[in-house]
């Protein structure tokens, strides 16, 4: 419990700081109501496939597979690898959108689309990143990586989806 309080600690902090995220944005989300209905999937796949991202790296530190030497070709290769999952859920999660509310702006496909997709890139380089990062501190990425993962991804990947929302979506 006293290894896990203070990360889970920290986790809480950025789960309250992505609450006042979604808060900043409130008016427009009134506006476009429809964008409520994803954030917990792009909050979720993020989350999930920055986890993996971290896990594969923590694994690898554990194995010995992982050698310092070959950080930049991971840490490449993760972010590939985010780039082709957000790109295909982007799609699917895109075609849903436009097919489930469409009394919704025609823009809402494209910006769940590119939303879950950008927030994915961000998720696999931030899941391969911070254990690095930690285990340079000489703390245990084991016990330490989720929480800061998680809570990177869930604030940086809400921001991101108003962000992309606001540029391309009309509410006049």
């Amino acid at each position: 419990m006293k290894l896990r309080l203070p990360w889970l600690f920290a986790s809480w902090i950025g789960g309250t700081v992505a609450a006042y995220v979604i808060g900043a944005f409130e008016s427009f989300l009134e506006s476009v109501i429809a964008l409520a209905a994803f954030i917990p999937v792009i909050i979720g796949m993020g989350g999930n496939v920055g986890t993996q991202s971290s896990t594969i790296i923590v694994r690898g530190f554990a194995t010995g597979r992982l050698e310092l030497s070959r950080l930049r070709t991971v840490i490449w290769k993760e972010m590939r690898v985010g780039l082709i999952l957000g790109a295909f859920y982007g799609l699917l999660l895109g075609g849903v959108a436009m097919m489930k509310f469409i009394d919704a702006p025609p823009e809402l496909g494209l910006v769940v689309g590119l939303s879950i997709c950008v927030s994915m890139i961000i998720a696999t380089s931030i899941g391969t990143l911070v254990p690095i990062f930690l285990r340079k501190l000489d703390v245990d990425p084991a016990i330490a990586s989720g929480p800061f993962v998680t809570t990177a991804i869930d604030i940086l990947g809400i921001l991101a989806y108003f962000l992309i929302a606001i540029s391309l979506i009309s509410t006049i």
